[in-house]
């Protein structure tokens, strides 16, 4: 119960600071982070390393520094979102081609959606309901205090996200509402389940990916789209949608998931400071 009472003093603290406030915590918590408690330096490091093997140790040391101070912007922007207003919402996070979805719903469709850990994810499960015909249903990993799950379910679901946790991804894929869905299927994540990963080559190793997204966008040949979140500046995001697959039912297996995360490292090499560095992507290890 304390842990929860925090957390909500704490929301309450930074949902109702200015902006220009928020972004000077911000760069001091980026500091703490990066130079002072040091949070997964070495992760982060070695991450960036084997990734960029053609960079210099001072070229890494810039995407470093760079990363810690958007995983603070993440972070704060990321409460700061439980309480933003539409309006707010619809300034900041703008979908740049909603038609590229849209176009599916009036053709009766349902649709895949994959963004990555790149960019401000936490603002897109807010936006979707408010830019695209479908209705919107998110696969996630419920937090374990039921408290904060409660709290944190009911800010993300306020604009018309409907909720399905990752266990009962079988039952939202085999029981699909009568109108048409966009199913958000975050695949960028390191996978628990071993005898179901899918291993493909990105950003120079072998890396162990979630196998859902593939299976099920074959299995009912639904269009999977890339969302390719941008920062056009800090507190401003640009989203904008490319199509992977039309018809994926005529793709062997494992096309989807190549073809996703080949679209992400492309994204990457190109400003490799805003994705998530710090997670352990690299843990499972192909066995020789």
């Amino acid at each position: 119960m304390m842990g929860y009472l925090f957390f909500r003093l704490g929301v309450f603290f930074f949902a109702y600071l200015p902006f220009p406030v928020l972004y000077g915590l911000s760069d001091a918590t980026a500091f703490l982070l990066h130079r002072v408690i040091r949070y997964r330096r070495a992760i982060v490091t070695g991450n960036l390393r084997r990734s960029f093997p053609e960079k210099s140790e001072a070229e890494l040391a810039d995407i470093r520094r760079w990363f810690y101070r958007h995983l603070a912007d993440i972070f704060l922007e990321g409460l700061k979102g439980l309480y933003l207003s539409k309006e707010e919402v619809l300034k900041r996070y703008r979908f740049v081609n909603p038609e590229e979805v849209n176009r599916f719903f009036r053709e009766g469709k349902h649709v895949f959606a994959m963004p990555a850990h790149y960019g401000n994810w936490e603002w897109g499960v807010l936006s979707f309901a408010l830019q695209v015909e479908h209705q919107i249903i998110g696969v996630y990993k419920p937090i374990h205090n039921p408290l904060i799950e409660r709290f944190m379910a009911e800010r993300r679901t306020r604009f018309g996200l409907q909720l399905t946790p990752f266990y009962e991804t079988r039952k939202a894929m085999e029981n699909p509402p009568g109108t048409p869905a966009l199913y958000i299927m975050m695949s960028d994540q390191s996978p628990t389940n071993r005898k179901k990963v899918q291993w493909v080559q990105f950003l120079n190793q072998e890396t162990a990916c979630l196998h859902g997204a593939d299976f099920y966008a074959r299995k009912l040949d639904c269009p999977v789209l890339y969302m390719d979140i941008q920062r056009v500046r800090r507190g401003f995001y640009e989203v904008e949608f490319s199509l992977l697959y039309e018809h994926p039912v005529q793709t062997p297996e494992m096309a989807v998931t190549r073809a996703y995360m080949a679209k992400l490292e492309s994204v990457i090499r190109k400003k490799p400071e805003d994705w998530l560095w710090s997670h352990r992507r690299w843990k499972p290890r192909m066995m020789k």
